[in-house]
């Protein structure tokens, strides 16, 4: 998970946490502000119940307790939807990226639980009695989740309202092709941010991809959209370490390359990475993304970013036309030997089937079976059609005989058809009693 700077387990103990420490103290715009804007009560709660099971020696740091994670996962997330606005939780656009901002939250909710709980731990040195480790502990909280966690937020959420306006930045381009840098012009202001005030460089300029806000913690700069000239020559300077990207670019809200929380030691970082799987696996942290008065499209925060698009597109289908809900499920690396299933549907494990020929029909029953994994497991598929310029009745229906007898296809609940923003649903039984009239329909 994250990037993968790795150092000794020695040098961790120290290096780690003062790397961290020097990251969280650099200068910001807002440095003497205060943002109220996360609940503590149960950040304090949490921490004395990790703090025991640390204690008791029940609890590893690598183990990403997933209590810890999902509610640190929670804060900035809502921090990011709330940045970026009511388009967060709508698919129709953009989906890839807003998938991907929402991985890097995670990953970087994994990686800050494995450092807070590494910080604690290392009170354990003493074997302190758990009354003086609590209140350790109770430091390290107030460090983490008031001091840290309060930057942490106001960053998710600039960033989400940068993200959304790099999306409509390069939907109006033609019309105003260059962008300006904006600071706020007040004594806050950092000198290297007041350096590159009011320059104009094009939008796919590299320049942006250094230079687009927010660039340190608090940073209040921001960019407007022009068709002015652009400035000649760039002025010398960088962001705050950290700050190196163009979120609208990256859809990383925290630098996985340049931030400290990321930094593992060798020891830990396979079984960081084997937690992290398995909480992907546990807790796949759904979004709704599309609804209607029947039924809702539902994505894991684990769905896979690359295929996105296009199970959106399907699975929205479904819902509007047949009235089904539909989960697009987590992606994960601990599946071998056989893809993930890219759905479930009436609570089975469903997968999309994209197909090119009426041979892409069996095909697609084949290689469901090896996807599904060996076993009594019922499953459904989804096929779409829309590739197909021509098709008969008669090629589907062919198939769907070779598959489906009283013996053949027992595990195959169901069969849907998906065709220029048609749907129609095939139950084992309908096949068997060749009902294909909805389906004949569609073609």
């Amino acid at each position: 998970m994250g990037s993968k700077k790795k150092v000794s387990k020695v040098t961790a103990r120290s290096f780690l946490q003062n790397e961290i420490i020097a990251f969280y103290n650099q200068k910001c715009d807002h440095e003497h502000d205060t943002f109220e804007a996360v609940e503590l009560t149960n950040y304090t709660k949490l921490i004395e119940k990790v703090a025991k099971q640390l204690h008791e020696g029940t609890l590893k740091p690598s183990d990403l307790n997933s209590d810890l994670l999902t509610t640190i996962l929670g804060d900035v997330k809502g921090a990011l939807a709330d940045g970026y606005g009511k388009s967060s939780s709508n698919y129709d656009t953009n989906a890839k990226s807003k998938l991907q901002l929402n991985q890097n939250l995670y990953r970087f909710a994994g990686a800050k639980t494995f450092q807070e709980l590494a910080k604690l731990n290392y009170f354990l040195g003493n074997k302190p009695s758990f009354a003086d480790f609590k209140k350790e502990a109770l430091k390290v909280n107030e460090q983490y989740n008031v001091q840290y966690l309060q930057t942490e937020f106001v960053t998710a959420n600039r960033s989400g309202a940068m993200a959304e306006k790099w999306d409509k930045i390069q939907s109006q381009k033609q019309l105003y092709p260059n962008l300006t840098y904006k600071t706020v012009k007040d004594k806050r202001v950092r000198d290297e941010h007041r350096n590159i005030d009011e320059i104009t460089k094009p939008v796919d300029d590299p320049f942006w991809d250094k230079w687009y806000p927010p660039n340190g913690w608090h940073c209040r700069c921001y960019v407007t959209q022009t068709d002015v000239e652009p400035t000649k020559g760039t002025p010398v300077g960088n962001p705050t370490p950290g700050f190196h990207g163009n979120v609208g670019k990256s859809n990383m809200v925290f630098n996985e390359d340049e931030h400290p929380y990321f930094i593992f030691p060798e020891a830990d970082a396979k079984k960081i990475k084997a937690s992290f799987e398995d909480l992907k696996l546990s807790t796949p942290d759904y979004n709704v993304v599309h609804t209607n008065k029947k039924a809702t499209v539902e994505v894991s925060t684990w769905a896979d970013p690359y295929d996105i698009e296009m199970n959106h597109k399907y699975a929205k289908i479904l819902v509007d036309e047949l009235g089904i809900s539909v989960k697009i499920k987590a992606h994960s690396e601990y599946i071998k030997d056989r893809k993930n299933p890219e759905y479930e549907i009436n609570d089975l494990n469903s997968d999309l089937k994209n197909i090119n020929s009426v041979k892409g029909i069996t095909n697609g029953f084949d290689n469901a079976k090896t996807q599904m994994g060996i076993g009594k497991n019922h499953y459904s598929i989804v096929f779409s059609l829309d590739n197909l310029k021509k098709i008969k009745l008669e090629d589907i229906t062919k198939q769907l005989s070779n598959k489906f007898s009283a013996t053949r296809g027992k595990n195959i609940d169901r069969v849907f058809f998906i065709r220029n923003g048609k749907a129609v649903e095939l139950t084992r039984d309908n096949i068997l009693k060749k009902e294909y009239a909805t389906l004949e329909a569609i073609l």
